[in-house]
């Protein structure tokens, strides 16, 4: 049964770049994505003594969109106590930069850090408690020069405190492992740790497997940490497959084009250009999407999809790195009978079952598609999911 596409028909009477901003607006409702960002509102919600939370997966596989909706959150759930807090932020974000030199700068990083937790919107100043560090005329934030990095963080200390956001996000955390020679890999986690610590703001540390890099480097850092994995989609296991093709069909649904293109009869090559993650293929398709109404087509063609995706070479590269990150993941996981045994405790072959069930907060089931798995996987009937943007 054919289904007919879900944007607003209006939509096809629009520029390009209208229909390029709704395409890159629609947030794909997925089990990976929705059991993370549940995962994650529990632990903002109330995480104890864990006041940082390592947020890893491959490259392309949506970390960011997860960030997003978990900010868009927060501020849904801010909104009554702004009003008696004016000054606060419900969350603030940087993006962890790697400078020309191919290194991480830690001081620079910081004067990021306060600038994104200076609102100049917000009427309520920050006593940074340092000289060289104030807010100018126009609300912007002013550091000169010759404020040292120890001093830098002190400010950045009494910005958290002032603003008490829920959650600090580090984007692209895995850049702050590219340290000069001589630097400590575990001085900076550990002063993230500290911070946390200090200003009760909890941290989250968002970038690829890079990060579990930090796993084993202290036992104070660990003890306070928590760890989210956001894996791909894996093509040899049946469900994800399903999965896998319910996504394909959900993002050629919304692509205001006058003729649906038949995205989910070649699932199988969107699976390879893409290994999986559905950030990379949701790029590749908005790219080809572009392509596709830059030359006034009634739909998207395979020569769109080949133009625009990732090279056989740049795949096996990602794809290198994204299997010995998930190696990585694979012995974190299978060191339980190891401690059992460090700890003088019986083997047991009993396993805790690490499937879970969504709650469904991001998307539900139309009840008309609820009907047995197929049994034909690859075939353009994909299971039916509700999609919407958020």
């Amino acid at each position: 049964m054919s289904v007919a596409q879900q944007f607003p028909l209006d939509l096809l009477n629009q520029s390009t770049e209208v229909k390029l901003a709704y395409f890159d607006k629609y947030t794909m409702a997925h089990p990976r994505l929705e059991e993370a960002f549940n995962y994650l509102k529990l632990l903002v919600s109330n995480s104890g003594e864990s006041r940082v939370i390592f947020i890893y997966g491959p490259t392309g596989v949506g970390k960011t969109t997860l960030r997003l909706l978990v900010e868009k959150w927060l501020i849904e759930m801010a909104l009554p106590d702004l009003e008696g807090d004016p000054g606060r932020l419900p969350f603030a974000s940087v993006e962890a930069v790697v400078q020309k030199s191919g290194l991480f700068n830690s001081k620079d990083h910081i004067k990021r850090c306060l600038v994104a937790l200076n609102e100049p919107l917000i009427d309520h100043k920050i006593n940074y408690g340092t000289r060289g560090i104030y807010r100018g005329n126009n609300g912007q934030i002013v550091i000169e020069s010759k404020v040292i990095e120890t001093d830098l963080g002190w400010a950045l200390e009494q910005a958290l405190m002032h603003r008490k956001p829920k959650i600090f996000f580090i984007d692209e955390a895995h850049h702050m492992l590219m340290l000069a020679s001589g630097h400590k890999l575990t001085d900076l986690p550990e002063a993230i740790k500290s911070l946390a610590n200090r200003t009760r703001v909890l941290h989250g540390l968002i970038g690829t497997y890079e990060l579990l890099t930090l796993h084993d480097i202290g036992d104070q850092l660990s003890r306070r940490s928590v760890y989210v994995h956001f894996p791909r989609y894996h093509v040899d296991n049946t469900q994800d497959r399903e999965i896998w093709n319910s996504v394909v069909w959900g993002f050629q649904l919304r692509m205001p084009l006058p003729i649906q293109p038949d995205l989910t009869s070649r699932w199988d090559y969107c699976y390879e250009r893409s290994l999986g993650c559905v950030g990379i293929l949701k790029n590749w398709f908005r790219n080809a999407l572009f392509d596709a109404m830059s030359e006034s087509a009634d739909t998207i063609e395979l020569k769109h999809l080949e133009r625009r995706a990732l090279s056989v070479a740049q795949c096996r590269n990602i794809l290198k790195k994204i299997k010995e990150g998930e190696k990585n993941q694979s012995q974190i996981e299978d060191s339980s009978s190891q401690l059992r045994m460090e700890l003088g405790l019986p083997e047991t072959n009993d396993k805790i079952d690490n499937v879970h069930t969504p709650i469904s907060e991001l998307e539900q089931l139309d009840p008309q598609q609820k009907q047995s798995r197929r049994k034909n996987v690859g075939q353009p009937k994909p299971k039916r999911r509700k999609v919407g943007s958020h």
